[in-house]
């Protein structure tokens, strides 16, 4: 099975596809194809697809061996749709009027504030509009045009620690991991509160479902030319960090070109080249990580004052818990924390001194260190049922204990360092007192 594109000969192409999935489905993926090709869509003859019941997509598969730098797909950018387009093609007055309210609220995401929040989230409000006002939104030129693609963006699906269990996500108590899991659900949550208003939907949209589409217009869109597209027929190629032999260029005109970064062996699945990102961040937004990146990270933030400080110190009040933390990827991050205990070292009855400060850190972070101490993989495999969840969380916390690990030991250092200065002054002191006085 081969699907054959040139733009010298126009061909009318019967599309067939080798699948196991049920016949709607396959219809489905095969109706789209066609859609594709009669817009302009090139297809590769070295490239062809297939589609399992396992993955619930369709895969390119080289049916041939690929040389180097061959392009593989060219997606024509008429093909694509921003929020602009899904706008003008529903033609709503209303949609149009919230999302002009909606682009003046103050809405950031710390995280990554280039990720066009405000467009994927508006995005994904219209994918729900659509799914739960059918009669109204089925009806527009957008579901006539692109119908065969928001019916296949239905099949992905994501194994993002969103989606865990209450067990599952308070085993993650105490990690980074968790830290930036509640700031990701805080954000859904405020779209959320947003969209249920009565200014939009007026009623409460479902978490999970809105969530999944978030995640879905984040992981099946690019940025071309500054705005947030979705791009058909992208989404069915896999990509990965590391094991990658495929990668894309966006041209000029926004047309999208896929190429071979390598020879590709006949066999071989396509696979994309994704941008690097820390094994957390790419959990929560992709539901997948990398091995080789298990020791990156962007940024790990702890409390600078951990449960093992208030019990320490007896402290009370826990806003000191939420409101000072300390990014253990800064250089100089036990400078930073040592200011904060300074700032607080009469509550912590302390002298204000270097010494006292790094056995306050030493205190704070020796609790972090213990947790993930007592961290086993059959404590894991006992939580998380799925292969996957397992491997991931694995990774997640292997690339945490590391980081805590070289933090308590740089501090552990500096603090030996301190008691060798200390014990060094104390024996010349003592050798300077005993010495004898000779008159000459």
């Amino acid at each position: 099975m081969r699907f054959f594109s040139t733009i010298l000969i126009p061909l009318i192409l019967t599309v067939s596809i080798t699948s196991t999935d049920s016949s709607s489905n396959s219809f489905n993926q095969a109706s789209f194809i066609d859609w594709g090709l009669k817009n302009n869509l090139i297809i590769s003859p070295y490239i062809e697809l297939s589609s399992s019941s396992e993955k619930s997509k369709i895969r390119f598969i080289a049916n041939d061996d690929i040389p180097r730098k061959e392009e593989l797909l060219t997606i024509p950018y008429s093909l694509m749709f921003n929020l602009s387009k899904i706008l003008d093609l529903i033609n709503s007055k209303s949609l149009n009027k919230q999302y002009k309210e909606f682009s003046k609220l103050n809405l950031t995401y710390k995280q990554n504030v280039s990720d066009f929040r405000k467009e994927g989230a508006f995005i994904s409000y219209i994918f729900y509009l659509i799914q739960h006002k059918p009669k109204k939104y089925k009806k527009t030129k957008f579901y006539e045009i692109y119908e065969n693609y928001l019916n296949i963006l239905k099949t992905y699906t994501f194994k993002s620690p969103i989606f865990y269990d209450q067990d599952q996500v308070e085993y993650l108590a105490g990690t980074h991991l968790s830290n930036v899991y509640d700031d990701m659900k805080k954000i859904y949550q405020t779209e959320i509160d947003i969209f249920s208003n009565e200014s939009y939907y007026k009623k409460e949209l479902d978490f999970d479902e809105y969530v999944r589409n978030r995640l879905i217009v984040y992981n099946k869109g690019a940025n071309i030319s500054n705005k947030w597209h979705l791009v058909p027929f992208l989404n069915f190629f896999e990509y990965e960090y590391n094991k990658n032999n495929a990668n894309y260029t966006i041209e000029k005109n926004g047309d999208i070109k896929i190429y071979a970064k390598k020879k590709i062996k006949k066999g071989d699945e396509i696979i994309l080249k994704s941008k690097k990102m820390s094994n957390i961040n790419r959990l929560l937004l992709e539901g997948k990580t990398c091995e080789k990146l298990i020791n990156y990270f962007d940024e790990y933030l702890i409390s600078a004052f951990s449960p093992g400080l208030y019990y320490s110190y007896g402290i009370n009040d826990v806003d000191y818990f939420k409101n000072y933390f300390v990014n253990l990827m800064d250089e100089d991050f036990d400078s930073k924390a040592n200011n904060i205990y300074f700032e607080t070292a009469e509550m912590l009855h302390g002298d204000g001194s270097d010494n006292w400060a790094y056995d306050v850190q030493e205190n704070n972070l020796h609790f972090y260190k213990e947790h993930f101490e007592k961290i086993t993989k059959s404590q894991i495999y006992d939580i998380f049922y799925d292969k996957d969840d397992r491997i991931n969380i694995e990774r997640i916390y292997r690339g945490e204990k590391k980081v805590i690990d070289d933090a308590y030991d740089k501090v552990i250092n500096i603090i030996d360092q301190f008691t060798e200065i200390q014990n060094k002054y104390m024996k010349d002191g003592k050798n300077s007192k005993n010495a004898k006085v000779i008159d000459l």
